[in-house]
């Protein structure tokens, strides 16, 4: 008896951490009862990751190709000699993309993971079960409104999303509680509030709660949108509990302890942006990078006319019932602003920090 762990979506943030964290396993539990040897780990993404794999490890294999293609998430999910599958599905269509592009948005969103519901539920009609299916959504499942604005979101939160982005996981989450009620898989969701910390620059509605210290850590100037307000609150997440919740979610929580509701929101604490921008400045001083080497933050005018693209985001969310299910519940700003000065700032170069040299 062994277990075969496919990640799809391998390549992003929190692939790249879930992917060192399971090549440290040597066993993973099935929904919280055996502990079977781990023998085969997947890599799934649009691109080939061989390249930029950093562990070397025979039970890991990459593979490249389209999440909406049945052939191919047949090939993925095939148990190869192992009692069990596991899937975690980090892969989406993100939210300002998936805005600007409805019909990519459903196919990849929406459709994409109703396929792969389907390709997983037909392995377990083989090895005589239901394997368990991860699914990563967001908190954006739920509007921000007059109505709603001191109630934070919970997993009863099924309230109209602002954004196509939101309508289609929820629509998934719904869908997968189904999938799982029939006994066609055994889903578990877990709701992602903003991931803080990716490098580079995101069309995200939440990218400027990690560009406001991203940038200015190497030394660029960030203009805050004038729509979105300094003191507003956000849901803020950490990539590192992210991981660890994930896995929990994955392997240590049995179905019959999620009830019908399948839906856990993982760890999140409510950061405005004038704090991630005070715990950057503190961060960076106890780094040894000078305040005067620091990118300048300023807000952009209001425009005439607002979108509700990004106002209407949850102010803060519940996640007792991950506290209950024993999962991790760590988050922290300023650690995780240290986390990405160690690996993307100080790791640059050995001698000077990055937010030097681009000022020199």
């Amino acid at each position: 008896m062994c277990i075969k762990v496919v990640v799809l979506g391998a390549g992003g943030l929190v692939g790249e951490r879930l992917i060192d964290a399971l090549v440290a396993k040597t066993t993973f539990r099935v929904g919280g009862g055996l502990a079977l040897p781990l023998s085969k780990i997947v890599l799934f993404d649009m691109r080939d990751l061989s390249a930029d794999l950093k562990v070397s490890d025979p039970r890991v294999s990459c593979v490249a190709g389209d999440l909406t293609d049945r052939r191919t998430l047949d090939k993925l999910f095939d148990p190869d000699g192992c009692t069990r599958v596991t899937v975690i599905q980090l892969a989406a269509l993100l939210s300002g993309y998936a805005e600007a592009n409805f019909e990519l948005g459903m196919k990849v969103n929406l459709h994409g993971a109703i396929g792969v519901m389907d390709a997983l539920r037909a392995v377990g009609d083989k090895l005589g079960g239901p394997q368990i299916y991860l699914f990563t959504s967001t908190d954006y499942v739920a509007a921000y409104n007059e109505d709603n604005k001191a109630a934070p979101v919970s997993e009863e939160s099924f309230r109209l999303s602002p954004v196509s982005y939101g309508v289609q996981k929820a629509c998934v989450e719904l869908l997968l509680c189904d999938y799982s009620r029939k006994g066609f898989i055994d889903g578990r969701v877990g709701r992602l509030s903003a991931v803080l910390g990716r490098p580079g620059w995101s069309n995200s509605i939440s990218w400027s709660y990690t560009g406001i210290f991203t940038q200015p850590l190497i030394g660029k100037d960030f203009e805050v949108p004038g729509v979105l307000p300094m003191d507003r609150p956000f849901p803020c997440s950490c990539v590192q509990n992210n991981v660890a919740s994930l896995l929990y979610l994955a392997s240590e929580v049995r179905g019959a302890d999620l009830g019908h509701n399948r839906v856990v929101q993982i760890a999140a604490k409510s950061y405005t942006l004038s704090e991630i921008w005070a715990a950057c400045q503190k961060v960076a001083a106890a780094a040894g990078i000078a305040a005067d080497t620091l990118g300048k933050v300023t807000q952009g005018a209001l425009p005439k006319e607002a979108t509700v693209t990004e106002l209407n985001v949850c102010p803060a969310v519940d996640c007792a019932k991950a506290e209950a299910l024993g999962m991790p519940m760590e988050v922290d700003i300023e650690t995780i602003i240290a986390d990405y000065v160690a690996r993307h700032v100080k790791k640059e170069e050995e001698g000077e920090p990055e937010a030097k040299r681009q000022k020199a």
